[in-house]
């Protein structure tokens, strides 16, 4: 069951990461077959798998999706007034709404519908990659698929930046045509898939640099040779230049918050990293250096000047993201407790809207204020510090002494979750698809690295 798992695991990513970051319909509604079929067939074959503490983990994930459930329940008028006396106002202004003696409190209940079975797919991803995350061979599989994935990815979006060769396999891209976008459509995701990947490749590195022998004696040259023509230092050229390849992709991406969340990812792990006596300060250098001369080589021309008008966009009074927000902020006081519906914000945004007019506004370009739009400011704080408990308690394993892979997955689960995080300050990463996927996916496996697990993990640590 757990090959079942594994294989429909890295299959959905993928197919969702190609298909435009997962945003084309049909396409992405084989992956969530796919998925939710692995389930059906996991729980068939339970009896060879074992959950430790998934009961603890599963509280969350229960609690979101019962409350996206919740609102899509028809519920008599005078309760859902109770519940969320905007509603009956904002479904009286939508075309063709007529009055029932039942609603629901998600005021468009097709986009929740949508969301939720996205919802209910990230939980899935999160359980696989968990229990996954407890085996020696099949964590390492998926550290290793990722980090070629996010290769293929970046490598993928310099051919475009570099030959203006601008096309998504068959599909002419009618945006963004100046940037890397890899196969997504808007060049910020893009950005947010790599961020999330490149802290494991830079893991990797830290790994296997820390288990090179540290001592030669005068006269050995055998071992010496040994050492110098090893797997184990040709492993480290490989994590290096594919590390190198996913900094340049996503500089060339020209996503400031990418770059700017990437760096201080990159940061955070250097301050946690004690391999050999401070040596990830050196590698993570030796990786930003090797990713700054690449770009330096290719013209960091068109980036630098991105970030010259970075100003205009979040203090500018006009429409800019900080427009957005406010007007977001003020959406939030409409409906506080229990939201508007996960995925609603485009309908419910109409409301406030006193920017971008005109114009249609899909996303808040902030998570924290769009999940709380959408399912209340409660249930975002649980989610949101729910997984900064968890950043916290896989910092306390990146930070310990210890050699071993079990260290080295926490080091770059903490790289990547802070990335995502911190980009999501700025950005909508959360709701594409591909990157919820990938997100859960590493939420998974930073959660196997638990109390509960350590001795399963411990003697999953390779020699």
């Amino acid at each position: 069951m757990l090959k079942i798992a594994e294989a429909s695991l890295i299959f959905c990513v993928t197919a969702a990461v190609l298909a435009f970051g997962g945003t084309e319909p049909i396409s992405f509604a084989v992956v969530e077959i796919v998925l939710l079929g692995a389930v059906l067939a996991v729980l068939i074959g339970r009896k060879d798998l074992e959950w430790a503490g998934s009961l603890k983990s599963a509280a969350v994930p229960a609690a979101l999706t019962g409350l996206v459930i919740f609102q899509l329940v028809p519920l008599p008028d005078p309760l859902v007034r109770l519940l969320r006396p905007d509603n009956s106002i904002l479904n009286a202004t939508l075309p063709g709404s007529e009055h029932h003696f039942f609603s629901s409190l998600s005021i468009a209940p097709y986009n929740t519908r949508m969301y939720l079975i996205l919802l209910v797919c990230c939980a899935v991803t999160f359980f696989f990659a968990r229990r996954l995350g407890q085996a020696r061979e099949s964590r390492r599989r998926l550290v290793t698929w990722l980090v070629a994935l996010g290769t293929f990815e970046a490598l993928y979006g310099l051919v475009q930046y570099l030959t203006g060769w601008q096309r998504i396999f068959g599909y002419v891209k009618k945006y963004n045509l100046e940037e890397a976008t890899g196969t997504y459509i808007n060049r910020n995701h893009f950005a947010g898939f790599l961020e999330m990947v490149i802290p494991l490749g830079v893991a990797l590195v830290l790994y296997e640099h820390a288990k090179l022998p540290r001592k030669v004696i005068r006269g050995q040259n055998t071992r010496i040779k040994r050492v110098l023509g090893g797997r184990r230092l040709s492993r480290i050229g490989l994590w290096l230049l594919a590390a190198t390849v996913m900094v340049a992709g996503l500089f060339f991406s020209l996503s400031r918050m990418g770059i700017i969340s990437a760096t201080a990812s990159l940061a955070a792990m250097a301050a946690f990293s004690g391999f050999q006596r401070k040596a990830g300060l050196w590698v993570a250098a030796a990786i930003m250096a090797c990713g700054i001369i690449l770009v330096l080589w290719m013209g960091a021309g068109p980036a630098l000047g991105r970030f010259a008008m970075i100003t205009d966009e979040y203090t500018s009074v006009g429409e800019s993201r900080w427009s957005l927000w406010k007007d977001t902020a003020r959406l939030l006081g409409w409906h506080p407790l229990l939201g508007s519906g996960l995925g609603t914000f485009p309908v419910a945004f109409t409301r406030v809207q006193s920017t971008f007019l005109g114009q249609f506004v899909n996303h808040a370009h902030n998570d924290y204020l769009e999940l709380a739009s959408d399912l209340g400011i409660p249930a975002a704080a649980l989610f949101f510090g729910s997984t900064t408990a968890l950043l916290v308690r896989v910092a306390r394993k990146a930070g310990s002494s210890e050699v071993s892979f079990e260290r080295a997955m926490a080091l770059g689960c903490l790289g990547s979750i802070a990335a995502i995080l911190l980009h999501s300050l700025a950005d909508f990463n959360l709701y594409i698809p591909a990157n919820a996927l990938v997100f859960s996916l590493i939420l998974g496996l930073a959660d196997s690295i638990s109390p509960a697990n350590s001795s399963v993990l411990r003697r999953a640590n390779d020699s």
